[in-house]
């Protein structure tokens, strides 16, 4: 009966310990990739701030261009 009872303990003691390098190595994972998340989102970041850039910049020309235009006519 004793042996019974140390096997099951045994098996126990393994699946739980299978259970818990799973669930470890699950976390680790995850926590490598967010510094690549944290990365590509200042990317993003910094070339949504580039495009707002040429936006205006790109604005500007127009109008310089539209009042150059209507010099040339005149």
């Amino acid at each position: 009966m004793s042996n019974n009872i140390e096997k099951l303990k045994d098996w126990f003691i393994f699946f739980v310990a299978v259970i818990s390098c799973v669930i470890g190595i699950v976390f680790w994972i995850q926590t490598v990739n967010d510094n690549d998340f944290v990365r590509i989102e200042n990317d993003i970041e910094s070339l949504r701030d580039d495009i707002d850039s040429i936006r205006k910049n790109n604005n500007e020309i127009l109008r310089i261009v539209g009042r150059l235009e209507g010099k040339i006519d005149k």
